[in-house]
């Protein structure tokens, strides 16, 4: 038997078969299907053999979401990428619901598919090591809470590592937007820690502040580039990805709690803002602190419709807003935790735009 690694590759169209075939060949041992019917022959007969499946969502008798199901009934131990050229919300959410690792978009870049299929492979690796250590430690009590901890963390960096390929998935989309996500947690951090929000709150909000826009997933991608005025219609479905992004963290247990802030962030404190139209003290705090990170993350960035502005416009435009868009109290604190470190961040942050 080989000791080799196996990627076992289910895709109807021989194009992308054969070269994840060739990509991997020299490293692993690959197994190439045509349909979701051959991969389960395959899974029946070896699956404790396979460490990695990349399955292609669409395929012409078989839909991937319900393969993904039946193998994970089957062996739920074998990792799954799911592979796809279309994007959507319900793909997204119905892949990490049934337990995908990650989601590779054609056509696939060659270091994207590297490192989804590391990763797998060693997720694998490290699940076969923990089942023969938990089996072990079945007979030693004193030591089995401690590896019961370390699974439940292993399923939480799983579903972490997949919400972030899903921004990252929404990055390549818009990439006026790239990084954005990233520089309104770490805004967002400055904002808590001044409000006295520490611990694990702290860090809830902060992941609150990271998935903040993963909606944009579901919304047409030449809505989120065009560089004039949104119509009517294309507003309406912009304003959706606070409700997209609801949906798609309902399905993830330890992320549930930030369902608020993402559901909300585009709440104003009159209320006129959206889904909602909720106002002052209505609007959950995580989502009013997110809203005033997100607001000056965007006005300190190159849009489509503009340039970034200055660090004096973007204090005065929070200043102006305040009651209005934005909690005059977090506008206080903003203001007054503005120097060193917020002012910094906002000059590197229009070093960077400016690149």
């Amino acid at each position: 038997m080989s000791s080799r690694a196996t990627i076992l590759v289910v895709d109807d169209e021989f194009g992308p078969r054969e070269a994840f075939r060739m990509l991997f060949k020299d490293c692993y041992r690959v197994i190439t299907v045509g349909s979701g019917k051959e991969a389960m022959a395959i899974i029946d007969s070896e699956g404790d053999k396979i460490d990695l499946i990349l399955l292609d969502i669409r395929m012409p008798e078989d839909d991937g979401i319900t393969v993904l199901q039946e193998i994970k009934s089957r062996n739920p131990e074998i990792e799954v990428a799911m592979v796809t050229a279309y994007a959507s919300v319900e793909t997204a959410r119905d892949a990490l619901k049934y337990g995908a690792i990650d989601y590779l978009i054609k056509p696939f870049d060659r270091i994207d598919a590297e490192e989804i299929v590391r990763r797998g492979i060693m997720r694998r690796r490290e699940q076969r090591e923990s089942k023969v250590a938990l089996q072990r430690l079945q007979l030693v009590n004193s030591t089995l809470q401690g590896e019961i901890e370390k699974a439940r963390k292993d399923v939480k960096e799983h579903f972490v590592g997949t919400v972030r390929a899903l921004i990252a998935a929404i990055d390549a989309k818009d990439h006026y937007t790239a990084g954005h996500s990233e520089r309104v947690a770490s805004l967002t951090r400055h904002l808590g820690k001044a409000c006295d929000i520490a611990g694990k709150e702290l860090e809830l909000l902060c992941q609150a502040a990271q998935v903040h826009d993963i909606g944009k997933i579901g919304i047409n991608e030449a809505i989120l580039r065009k560089k004039g005025p949104l119509l009517a219609e294309e507003m309406k479905e912009m304003q959706m990805h606070p409700a997209i992004g609801a949906e798609i963290l309902a399905s993830v247990d330890f992320l549930r709690g930030v369902i608020p802030a993402v559901l909300y962030h585009h709440e104003r404190y009159d209320g006129t803002g959206y889904l909602r139209g909720i106002k002052s003290d209505n609007i959950a705090l995580y989502a009013r602190i997110v809203s005033v990170a997100d607001a000056v993350d965007a006005m300190a960035s190159d849009r489509p419709y503009r340039k970034a502005m200055s660090v004096g416009q973007v204090w005065q435009q929070l200043y102006d807003g305040a009651g209005t868009q934005f909690d005059p109290e977090l506008v206080k604190i903003a203001l007054n935790i503005r120097l060193p470190d917020i002012q910094q961040y906002l000059t590197n942050t229009s070093r960077q735009v400016k690149r």
